[in-house]
């Protein structure tokens, strides 16, 4: 299984997906559907930020961002 992470043009893609409200986008790299998963920022907790992760039920890769950085 190749490993390797997204690249710029994928995470763009990803990035636009989610920032249109796209429920579980299409991986850009294989094609199976991604899980998102949105990570609230907490009053308790100082270092958890307003980030989202999407993670490939397909080829397994992942990305992480900060909401703020999604493009619009």
């Amino acid at each position: 299984m190749d490993t390797i992470a997204y690249n710029a043009r994928e995470r763009r893609i990803l990035s636009q997906e989610l920032a249109r409200g796209t429920p579980n986008p299409r991986c850009p790299r294989c094609g199976a559907s991604c899980a998102v998963i949105h990570t609230a920022p907490r009053d308790d907790v100082s270092y958890v930020r307003d980030r989202v992760v999407v993670r490939c039920s397909g080829c397994r890769r992942s990305l992480g961002m900060e909401t703020g950085e999604l493009a619009p």
